[in-house]
């Protein structure tokens, strides 16, 4: 079977080359041959390999749904694909039922099949050709009609939600061209556009929307037109080069947008601006412009109407405080609520300080910390009238409630440019080589504070989620009071400028004496040949698309330097004097496309432990990497652009990153197939006993394909056939301290953790595959298994194995042991079992009851066929049985069914009894007279029509704990005396 899968696994790599020589073999036998077993084995193996190949362009499709979809040419090739796979399937089931009869095919019949096999086949080798010939499988999409933002909710404050619905009264004026939102710096403009961009009225309005930042930085001029031009042309996804004349770029721009009703949103307008020249055409469609402005005289030209944004009532204030507060328990403080007017007074009413402030205030959970943090607000002096002075002044009062290392990590967080989507990781790693963090027991402990950190900024309003996967950013105002402060710190020097500020070279002077610099995102083509930086820890100079050459002494004089950011440059070689950086600890080199070779003596880098060479023209892993001793991280790309032979090209790569000898975490970008790369990797990568983390990043998500977790490792398949190449290899793992993913990642928690291993299949899952993957005392998740009846369809050995089990989403599943299929008893050793969302169950037992002796938790959830559990004397042989819930059933009318004639307790030993959401259900139990020895806790919410309580004054001796509603208590049939018996244990709703 390994030789097999071997040899399919070739093929499939010759195909994506269009080699078609592997499978003229096949071909020559088919055509050749008059031996029926060899035919059939030919067709048999091509299919496979033609499914294969199909396999991985579905996958492909699938995670790249997000931002492309199939083209016409690829839906109609997988459409015949699907078609020859039926005849192949239903030849092979003639084939394999005829071959067990002790009469074998005459000659005549014979012949005609082999007829038949041989014509299939050439449709199988056709299809084959054709994928060869397949250019584009995936098409982009048309650009989405909205990109959604993350903004808070403005209906309950009436000074913001005015202007909003002015503006879209105005949107439906056939009249109105461009409409002026005005008001004062952080008085809410943004956040009031953000709401327009994400109204479902306005998506519903126009063909587009399109969102333009159009501030420069730290100016008060615009961005430059070809910036904002860019902006444009990626949200039209138009194909433009960044040095294509503006001029060009107007004219794409405007003859994409002549044809489409388009409103754009433009974002903190700072002059007047040239529609023309940025390529907006005047439409008579219906398209708009809106804009905001802190100056009402701006775009006059383009605004037929305004509305202006008033600051805050003190009402509204005080309602948006407490909404971002979220702490109804010190609202009820009387002291603490008499402290919140004054904290919003101090905050001017600007929306954005009483954001922060919240955020601050929120930690603080006495009355002296609030008092002490109102007094700290007032230590600031006044600085003037100055709006931007004021929110500076209220700004920098907030920063001085934060821990030292909070403090260090906020301030380097906003070395970024302002409105830039910020890597979770990439910061994490920074601030550990920075050493900002509370040092601990090695890297992956400061990692781990470090997350704390980030939830902690998150959590006070400083750093906010963003809608990109695992990025943060910072608002603009709030990073400007950042650098405000840390201009004026004379302990942390620092040189931040970006875009139009560095259209040339920084002079030499200015790097002297910093400690942190970033020159970002400009046209700066040039650096300083020799700066005099001693005591440089971090240099960022990402995204400056026109340097292409670093200085051969350029970090001669920085001798401190741990991070080194040179993201998406031009550059070609690295110099000599950095591989004398003793220090560095981070070097990013993702996206410098032109550079193509990695200095032979980069292991001089003893202290390196992260490298990341994404996307940049490194066809390959390095060798020399082998001698970084202290690399931990690794970032590298897999593209079928890059080989001759993909499957090849992964192993040589996984060979160089086995040598590594710290590596714990490997992150793939993954352009290609992932079944190219995993036939190669992923078993050599499970070998590496340091590796905690193996992740491949698509375009539109993130997939953790092995992660370690206190000693146990989850590992996840894209689908059953690449599990079943997995454990076919000799060199596979053993699964005893593994949880197995297949068909589905472990970004969703399993249900059940209690055992390892644990096994996941989503979609239908072979007894094979189960017989090979389980041991002793496993668990499994079976999920969207349309073909599975019950668990009796498994072998009875299989089934003895499986301690805990979750069904669910199982369309076909109608109960889980048939004791009429006669095959044994079976989940004799299961402990748990979980049924969720199963439409056709009907019970959990039919027939005569086999197995299920050992269960102790039983949980059924969303289950609408269901009319009862089980019956009296199914549930007499589940004594130990602990934990039963039932929820969602909307026709269960009696929990057990069956005769009375039954000995008391029928459960000796359940603790907790939860019934939820069941509108029919009248009894638990014929008789309420049985004990009930062992309950603890009992759980009724939702069942009007059960009416008794299910035991005497003295048969749950031990119910401690009693959950239902008010109405349905008082409304009981039961005795006054059991009722108040219970009535101290209950927590009534």
């Amino acid at each position: 079977m390994a030789e097999a899968v071997a040899a399919g696994a070739g093929v499939a790599a010759a195909l994506i080359q269009g080699k078609t020589a592997l499978w003229d073999p096949l071909k020559r036998t088919i055509a050749s041959s008059n031996d029926m077993d060899e035919i059939y084995g030919a067709l048999d193996e091509a299919m496979n390999t033609l499914v294969a190949k199909k396999d991985d362009h579905d996958n492909m499709v699938q995670r790249r749904r997000t931002t492309m979809m199939p083209s016409n040419t690829y839906i109609n090739w997988n459409h015949r694909v699907n078609v020859v796979a039926k005849e192949v399937e239903k030849l092979k089931v003639m084939y394999l039922k005829e071959r067990k009869r002790s009469s074998w095919f005459s000659f005549n019949t014979r012949s005609n099949f082999t007829k038949k096999m041989k014509k299939t086949a050439t449709r199988v080798f056709a299809l084959m050709e054709e994928d060869t010939q397949l250019v584009d499988v995936l098409v982009d999409k048309e650009p989405a009609r909205v990109v959604e933002m993350i903004t808070p909710t403005i209906t309950n404050i009436p000074t913001l939600q005015k202007p909003l619905e002015q503006t879209l009264g105005w949107l439906c004026d056939e009249k109105v061209r461009g409409i002026r939102i005005h008001g004062l710096v952080g008085s809410g403009k943004t956040t009031i556009m953000q709401n327009l961009n994400n109204h479902v009225k306005v998506a519903e309005m126009f063909d587009i929307v399109i969102w333009v930042t159009v501030s420069r930085e730290g100016s008060m001029e615009n961005r430059a037109i070809d910036q904002i031009q860019q902006i444009i042309a990626q949200r039209l996804k138009l194909d433009i080069d960044v040095t294509t004349h503006h001029d060009l770029v107007a004219s794409r721009i405007r003859e994409e947008l002549k044809s489409i009703k388009y409103v754009l949103l433009l974002d903190d307008v700072k002059e007047d601006l040239n529609l023309d020249k940025i390529g907006v055409p005047m439409s008579d469609n219906g398209s708009k412009i809106v804009f905001t402005t802190r100056l009402q005289h701006v775009c006059s030209s383009i605004a037929t109407r305004q509305t202006n944004v008033a600051p805050l009532n003190r009402k509204e204030a005080l309602i948006m405080f407490k909404s971002v507060l979220d702490r109804p328990h010190l609202e009820e403080n009387s002291s603490i609520k008499r402290l919140m007017p004054q904290i919003i007074n101090w905050c001017g009413y600007h929306p954005l300080m009483i954001k922060v402030a919240a955020g601050v205030f929120r930690v603080k959970d006495t009355e002296e910390s609030w008092h002490d943090g109102l007094m700290n607000l007032r230590k600031w002096p006044e600085k003037g009238d100055d709006t931007m002075q004021e929110i500076y002044r209220l700004l920098n009062s907030c920063f001085d409630c934060l821990k030292v290392t909070h403090k260090k990590c906020f301030f380097y967080s906003a070395l970024y440019p302002e409105d830039s989507d910020i890597q979770k990781d990439c910061l994490l790693d920074n601030w550990a080589a920075e050493e900002l963090l509370d040092a601990g027991d090695g890297v992956e402990v400061m990692r781990a504070n470090g997350r704390e950190v980030l939830d902690y900024l998150k959590m006070v309003s400083l750093l906010e989620e963003n809608t990109v996967q695992q990025c943060i950013r910072m608002h603009k105002l709030i990073r400007l009071a950042a650098l405000y402060n840390l201009s004026t710190n004379a302990d942390q020097g620092i040189l931040v400028k970006s875009g139009e500020a560095l259209h040339k070279p920084v002079d030499v002077e200015f790097w002297k004496e910093k400690k942190w610099i970033s020159l970002v995102d400009s046209k700066m083509n040039a650096l300083p040949d020799q700066p005099d930086c001693s005591i440089l820890s971090t240099l960022i100079l990402q995204k400056n698309k026109n340097l292409e050459v670093i200085p051969r002494a350029f970090f001669k004089h920085m001798q401190s330097l741990r991070v080194l950011d040179l993201y998406d440059t031009r550059i070609t070689s690295l110099p000599n004097s950095l591989l004398k950086l003793a220090t560095l600890k981070v070097l990013y080199l993702q996206k410098c496309v032109a550079l193509v070779e990695l200095h032979r003596e980069i292991g001089n880098l003893q202290k390196l432990e992260v490298l990341d060479i994404r996307g940049s023209g490194l066809e390959n892993i390095p060798p020399q990497v082998e001698s970084l001793i202290s690399l931990r991280r690794l970032l590298v790309s897999f593209s079928s652009s890059m080989s001759i032979n993909p499957t090849q090209k992964a192993a040589n790569e996984v060979e160089v990153i086995s040598k590594i000898p710290m590596l714990k975490e490997l992150v793939v970008d993954v352009e290609g197939g992932l079944e190219r790369i995993l036939y190669g990797a992923i078993v050599n990568v499970v070998r590496l006993t340091r590796l905690s983390l193996l992740q491949f990043c698509f375009s539109d998500k993130v997939v953790d394909h092995i992660k370690a977790i206190g000693g146990s490792w989850k590992i996840y398949f894209p689908n059953e056939r690449l599990l079943q190449s997995y454990i076919d290899r000799p060199d596979s793992v053993e699964f005893d301290k593994c949880q197995i993913f297949t068909g589905c990642d472990f970004s969703s928690h399993p249900h059940i953790m209690k055992f390892m291993p644990y096994f996941k299949f989503e979609g239908q899952v072979s007894d094979n595959t189960i017989s090979k993957v389980l041991c002793n005392d496993a668990a499994i998740e079976l999920v969207n298994h349309n073909g599975l009846e019950h668990l009796s369809s498994f072998t009875t050995e299989n089934m003895n194995r499986i301690r805990s089990c979750v069904i669910k989403d199982c369309n076909k599943m109608r109960t889980i042991v048939d004791g009429n299929t006669g095959g044994g008893s079976i989940l004799n050793h299961m402990e748990q079992l979980h049924m969720i969302n199963l439409p056709v169950l009907k019970n959990i037992c039919e027939g005569p009851m086999q197995g299920l002796k050992s269960l102790k938790t039983l949980i059924l959830c969303n289950c609408p066929m269901l009319t009862w559990v089980c019956t009296y004397g199914v549930i007499l042989q589940l004594p130990e049985i602990r934990h039963l819930e039932v929820e969602r059933c909307p026709e269960i009318k009696e929990i057990f069914n069956g005769s009375t004639n039954i000995v008391s307790p029928i459960l000796p030993n359940l603790k907790k009894l939860i019934l939820v959401d069941m509108p029919q259900l009248r009894s638990i139990l014929v008789s309420n007279s049985f004990e009930w020895p062992s309950l603890e806790r009992l759980k009724i919410l939702g069942c009007p029509e059960l009416k008794r309580l299910p035991f005497q004054k003295n048969s749950a001796v031990k119910l401690t704990s009693i959950e239902a509603e008010k109405s349905w208590w008082e409304a009981l049939e039961n005795d006054e005396d059991i009722r108040d018996q219970f009535r101290r244990y209950c927590t009534l709703k």
